[in-house]
C-alpha cells in the first residue's frame, strides 16, 4: 500500500515563538528525509508587522542541497475581524500558499465579546473562519476549532457548535477550494467532538506525521484524494 503520509504542510522554525529553538530550515529539511516526506511547507506566524520577513528569512537560510526534498514557503497568517487580516494579497503573492487561523482568541487584536463562554468562543471562530475562507488568501484553515491559551477544552467548545454552522462552513471551504487542516491529537483528546466536526467538513488538509500515525487518518477515512497539495493553491488567485 502506497504510503498515505508524504508531506507536511505546517512547519514552524525557530522563527515563531511557539517554534522549538532547534527548528532551522537544516534540521526540519533533514527531518523531512527521515520521515520520508516528499515535499514540506515551512509557514512560520506572520501576526503582526515585524513578522513579514520570516518567510524571506527562511528561503535564505534553507540548506543549497535539498536532497531532492520539494520544499515550499508559506506563512501561518490570522483572522483578527471578518474584513482584518494578518497579510494583505500583496504578501500572499510572495509566498508559495498560505495557512490562516481563525482561533487564536488569545491575540489583543481580535475583538471578543464581554462574555468569553463556549458557545459565545464557537460563535466567534465560526465568524472568523468564514471571513478566512471567504478572504482569498487562505490556502488552508489551521486548526479548526483549536482555541491556544484558552479557558475552555475544544470539547467544551466544539460542543456548543450547532449542525448548520458547521455544515456552513464546509459550504464554504469546499466552494471556495479551501482545505480544513485534519489536526488527530483531537481525536486523542476528545474524539466524540473531533470525529462529529471533521466528519461533517469536506477537503481534509493534513497536518503531518509528527501528529499523525497512517493508521490513525485511513481509520478517519482519510484517502489520498482528500490530502490537499500544492497545486490546490487558491489563495493569491493561483491554483485551481
Amino acid at each position: 500500500m502506497e504510503k498515505l503520509i508524504q508531506t507536511d504542510w505546517h512547519i514552524h522554525t525557530a522563527l515563531s515563538d511557539c517554534g522549538s529553538p532547534e527548528a532551522t530550515p537544516e534540521a526540519i529539511v533533514q527531518a523531512a528525509h527521515e520521515a520520508g516526506l516528499r515535499a514540506i511547507g515551512i509557514t512560520d506566524h506572520v501576526i503582526r508587522p515585524r513578522h513579514l520577513e520570516r518567510p524571506a528569512l527562511t528561503r535564505k537560510a534553507l540548506p543549497a542541497d535539498l536532497g531532492g526534498l520539494q520544499v515550499y514557503i508559506g506563512c501561518e497568517a490570522d483572522t483578527f475581524a471578518p474584513d482584518q487580516f494578518s497579510i494583505d494579497r500583496e504578501y500572499a503573492a510572495t509566498l508559495d500558499y498560505v495557512v490562516m487561523a481563525a482561533s487564536h482568541l488569545y491575540l489583543p487584536m481580535i475583538d471578543k465579546p464581554g462574555a468569553m463562554t463556549p458557545r459565545t468562543m464557537a460563535e466567534l471562530i465560526v465568524r472568523l473562519t468564514l471571513a478566512a475562507i471567504g478572504s482569498g488568501l487562505a490556502d488552508i484553515i489551521a486548526h479548526p476549532f483549536g482555541v491556544p491559551e484558552s479557558p475552555y477544552t475544544f470539547q467544551e467548545i466544539v460542543g456548543e457548535l450547532k449542525r448548520d454552522e458547521v455544515f456552513s462552513i464546509g459550504h464554504a471551504a469546499a466552494e471556495a477550494g479551501v482545505a480544513m487542516e485534519l489536526n488527530p491529537r483531537y481525536f486523542r483528546r476528545a474524539p466524540d467532538a473531533a470525529g462529529w466536526l471533521f466528519g461533517c467538513l469536506p477537503g481534509v488538509g493534513c497536518r503531518g506525521p509528527i501528529y499523525a500515525t497512517e493508521e490513525e487518518l485511513r481509520a478517519e477515512g482519510i484517502t489520498p484524494d482528500l490530502l490537499w497539495s500544492i497545486e490546490d493553491r487558491v489563495s493569491a488567485g493561483r491554483g485551481g
